[in-house]
């Protein structure tokens, strides 16, 4: 195993200078989205993890099945991603790199917190914050390209000053473009790249993202041709307020309170109905996770609460949802999972 202290080789591919007419909000981002997409396209994984609470399982689609290939000493408490079909990243305290039968390869560790990651080809993109007693604490985007005989952590300069306690919570992609979410303190932007060349991020644009309440973050985001979907939480004296913010074809908001003082304890005619724990967009469709509960809300009606359509699910006290690369969804226990067919 190579263990791999963080070489920080600050790269900048672009000098674009952010002006005030690109903070606009997110409504027309899926317009920039859909161009250059097809190009040098990415090789589609067929693999996939489902993180369950002792370990970790390679998975793919076989006969309208989910099929174990191999299991891992990584449990749900880190986030992973199959790598080009060859590799598996992980992070939590570090970011680790195994190969598919869960023997570890690489280690990188430094004075930052990994917090989110995605993958095109062999080049891993990873977001996340330096820690406070860094020289530059904030944002941080970085990539690890395992083309490389020796793989290095190299960052990423971000087009706007970082600042400290902020971090990128949330990496997308879309074909040859990358979404990266910025965070917690606002202002908070979404930054483009273009990723044709997948270890060569050039900065395409910077656009402001509307503050819906104090301490927001991204919990989650997603995207499609169509859509683009951000989760975000914040939490203030009255209590905890969640978001899911939906721009694309068509537009809306989805939004709960749960008051300081509230608890799953008490009268459920006290209890709000909803609570957004995940969300996951396959096509029209955004399915939600509210309580342990799975609901889907078709993108093409109405934005709304009273639209969300539960979906019957055998396990119970879903944790999380997940989609395949073959765009199936399987929702996730603590210890099982089950495909939604």
């Amino acid at each position: 195993m190579k263990t791999i202290g963080v070489l920080f080789h600050f790269i900048l591919f672009t000098s674009s200078v952010y002006s005030a007419n690109t903070f606009v909000g997110i409504k027309n981002n899926l317009n920039l989205l859909k161009h250059n997409t097809v190009d040098s396209i990415a090789h589609v994984n067929d693999l996939f993890i489902i993180p369950l609470s002792k370990e970790s399982l390679v998975c793919k689609m076989e006969e309208n099945q989910v099929k174990v290939l191999s299991k891992l000493p990584i449990t749900n408490a880190s986030k992973a991603i199959i790598v080009n079909d060859e590799y598996v990243c992980s992070i939590d305290s570090m970011v680790s790199i195994f190969d598919l039968n869960g023997k570890c390869l690489h280690t990188f560790t430094g004075d930052f917190t990994p917090i989110s990651l995605n993958a095109k080809n062999r080049v891993i993109y990873l977001g996340g914050k330096y820690s406070v007693e860094a020289k530059k604490p904030g944002e941080i985007f970085a990539i690890i390209d395992l083309e490389k005989s020796w793989p290095k952590l190299t960052s990423i300069i971000l087009p706007i000053k970082i600042r400290p306690f902020k971090s990128i919570d949330d990496v997308l992609i879309l074909g040859n473009k990358l979404i990266l979410v910025d965070n917690v303190i606002y202002p908070k932007y979404l930054f483009e790249y273009d990723i044709t060349d997948s270890n060569k991020p050039v900065h395409l644009s910077t656009k402001k993202l509307e503050n819906h309440m104090p301490n927001e973050h991204i919990l989650k985001g997603d995207v499609n041709q169509d859509w683009l979907i951000l989760f975000s939480q914040g939490t203030f004296r009255s209590g905890t307020s969640k978001y899911i913010a939906i721009e694309g074809k068509s537009s809306g908001k989805l939004y709960v309170h749960l008051p300081s003082y509230f608890s799953k304890e008490w009268d459920t005619q006290q209890k709000p109905k909803y609570n957004y724990h995940d969300i996951c967009l396959i096509d029209s469709n955004l399915f939600i996770l509210t309580w342990d509960l799975l609901y889907r809300l078709d993108l093409n009606g109405p934005i709304s609460e009273e639209q969300l359509v539960e979906i019957k699910t055998s396990i119970l006290e879903i944790e999380m949802v997940l989609k395949t690369p073959t765009n199936r969804l399987i929702a996730v226990s603590e210890n099982e999972y089950e495909l939604i067919h």
